[in-house]
């Protein structure tokens, strides 16, 4: 009867060993969490955020795009180099000689529908900025426009 009480331990002790073991190995290889900003070169643009992979966030101005709305500014391009996904993401935008700002919203391009959606929008009536959460993966197209 001794025997199969300590053969009952030793393989308790091994079970909680092997469970310790693959819980380490997981959370090695299972990269943490990463803050990413960037801010655009006219510095009108700001977008940070939470990502796994090892990229990074660049922000771009596209001049000259014609949109379905009337626009209070450029387009921008939000992209995430690499693979990644952003999560727990803010983009801001300063927008210039507005008249009123709560009459515009940031619209992102829906590459599906090929239309412009808006975003939730928060204002910040002070300092004339626009601010939205971000999630995605890839790129996205950000613009300010009037509220359809």
């Amino acid at each position: 009867m001794a025997g199969r009480s300590t053969s009952r331990k030793n393989w308790s002790v091994a079970a909680v060993v092997a469970i310790v073991f693959v819980a380490s190995v997981f959370v090695l290889l299972h990269s943490a969490p990463e803050e990413v900003a960037a801010v655009s070169q006219d510095g009108l643009v700001r977008a940070s955020g939470l990502t796994r992979s090892s990229g990074s966030l660049v922000i771009e101005r596209i001049d000259d795009v014609e949109t379905s709305v009337k626009t209070a500014s450029a387009v921008y391009e939000v992209s995430l180099t690499g693979n990644g996904h952003l999560n727990d993401g803010e983009l801001v935008m300063k927008v210039e000689d507005s008249a009123s700002l709560s009459d515009l919203v940031l619209y992102t391009f829906h590459r599906e529908t090929l239309s412009w959606i808006a975003l939730p929008t928060l204002f910040d009536f002070a300092d004339s900025i626009l601010s939205t959460s971000l999630e995605f993966t890839g790129s996205l197209l950000i613009v300010a426009g009037e509220r359809e």
